[in-house]
C-alpha cells in the first residue's frame, strides 16, 4: 500500500511540475521578447514592394518603437531608432547554392548581402566600429531576420522541384541562416536576434497552384505535404536556435513561431473578420481559378483588392496587412507562440535528441 501510495503521489508530482512548467513557459513568451527595454528595430529578411505593412512595423508598434526607416544605398544618415534592411525577394543562399541543385538563381540574388549592407552601415558611421561606442547601439536594439529562407524554397518549387527533392535542401539553407545568426552576434555584438520559422505553405494560394493534388489537402484545404515541409525546415531552424543558445548565453536569440501563428490565425478566421469562402484566395489575384491565382498572370494590371480587411492572403505568396498585423498579435499574445528563455538542461537534451534523430532522418512525401 505504502509502495502504492508512493507510486501515486510521485505521478501527481510530476503532473503537477508539468503543469507548472508549460505555465512558466507560456509567462515568460512575451517577457522573452520584452527583455529590453528596445530602443530600436532592424530588420532582415524580403519585402513586398506592393505592399507599405510589414512584420517588423508591427513588431514596432507591438514594442512601442519607431517603424523602421527604409535603408537605401545613398543618402541613408545614420538612424538610431531603426532600419529596414529587407529587399524584394531575398534570398538567404548564393547564386552556386541554386545552380549545383539544378535551379536557376534568383534574378537577383540578395543571399547574404543584407548582413554585409547591415555591417557596412555601422562601419561605415563609426570608423572605429568596436571602440567608438556606435556598436552599442545594438546592445538595445532588436534585430529581426523575417522567414530567412522562404525564398530559397519558392525559386525550388517555382522551376519544378518536388517537395522530396527540396526537403534535401533544408539543412544547407538552416546552417547558413545559422551562420548568419552567429555573425550578427560576432561581429555585430547584436544582444537579441529574432529569428522567425516560416509559414505553412500548403495554406497559400501560390503554393497550392504549383502543389494541387486533391488527395493531399487536409481538413483545413492546406496541402499536407508541404505544411509537412515547412514543419521540417522549422524544427532545424529551432535546434539551431537551441545550439545557438549553448554558445551564447549571454545573447538573446528569440525564435518566433510562424507555423503556429498563422494555424492559430486560420482557425480563429471569423472572430478576426476574414470570411471563410476567402480563405485560400488571393485578394490581388488573377481572377481565375480556384485560388483566384494564375501563375502566368500572377496579379491583376491594376493591383486591385476590393474587401482587403475580409481576405488573408494578398497575393499568391504574401499576407493583407491585417492578416500580417493579426499574426503579430498572435506571437505576442498570451498563447505563447514566441518559445521562452533559454533553459540548459532542456535545450541541452534537446541539440543531443536532435542529432540523434538527424542521423537517421529521411523525409517522404
Amino acid at each position: 500500500m505504502a509502495s502504492q501510495c508512493s507510486s501515486r503521489c510521485l505521478l501527481i508530482l510530476f503532473l503537477l511540475s508539468s503543469c507548472l512548467l508549460l505555465v512558466s513557459s507560456f509567462s515568460l513568451a512575451k517577457e522573452a521578447v520584452l527583455l529590453g527595454p528596445f530602443d530600436s528595430i532592424y530588420n532582415l529578411g524580403d519585402a513586398d514592394s506592393s505592399l507599405t505593412s510589414s512584420a517588423a512595423n508591427h513588431i514596432s508598434v507591438t514594442l512601442n518603437l519607431p517603424s523602421p526607416q527604409p535603408y537605401t544605398q545613398e543618402g541613408t544618415e545614420f538612424v538610431e531608432s531603426g532600419l529596414n534592411f529587407a529587399t524584394p525577394g531575398a534570398t538567404i543562399m548564393k547564386p552556386f547554392f541554386f545552380l549545383k541543385n539544378g535551379i536557376p538563381p534568383p534574378p537577383q540574388s540578395h543571399d547574404l548581402s543584407q548582413i554585409v549592407t547591415f555591417m557596412k552601415f555601422f562601419y561605415k558611421h563609426c570608423f572605429n566600429f568596436h571602440d567608438c561606442g556606435k556598436n552599442k547601439l545594438l546592445q538595445k536594439a532588436l534585430i529581426f531576420m523575417d522567414q530567412p529562407g522562404i525564398n530559397d524554397y519558392k525559386q525550388a518549387f517555382l522551376h519544378g522541384k518536388s517537395i522530396s527533392e527540396a526537403s534535401h535542401l533544408v539543412p544547407e539553407v538552416v546552417e547558413t541562416i545559422k551562420n548568419s545568426v552567429e555573425r550578427l552576434i560576432k561581429e555585430a555584438e547584436a544582444k537579441t536576434v529574432m529569428v522567425s520559422g516560416i509559414v505553412p505553405m500548403g495554406c497559400f494560394p501560390g503554393y497550392r497552384t504549383l502543389f494541387p493534388e486533391g488527395d493531399s489537402i487536409d481538413k483545413s484545404r492546406c496541402h499536407k505535404g508541404l505544411n509537412m515541409f515547412a514543419k521540417l525546415h522549422n524544427d532545424h531552424l529551432w535546434q539551431a536556435v537551441l545550439e545557438l543558445r549553448l554558445k551564447y548565453p549571454d545573447v538573446h536569440i528569440i525564435y518566433a513561431d510562424y507555423y503556429k501563428a498563422f494555424m492559430a490565425l486560420l482557425k480563429n478566421h471569423a472572430f478576426l473578420g476574414f470570411k471563410k469562402n476567402t480563405l485560400m484566395k488571393s485578394c490581388r489575384g488573377s481572377g481565375d481559378g480556384l485560388f483566384n491565382f494564375d501563375m502566368q498572370k500572377k496579379c491583376k494590371d491594376d493591383g486591385a483588392c476590393s474587401d482587403r480587411a475580409s481576405y488573408i492572403h494578398w497575393d499568391g505568396f504574401q499576407l493583407t496587412p491585417e492578416a500580417l498585423e493579426n499574426l503579430i498579435d498572435t506571437l505576442f499574445s498570451q498563447k505563447g507562440f514566441i518559445f521562452p528563455e533559454f533553459k540548459f538542461g532542456e535545450d541541452t537534451a534537446a541539440v543531443e535528441r536532435h542529432h540523434s534523430r538527424n542521423q537517421r532522418h529521411v523525409f517522404y512525401c
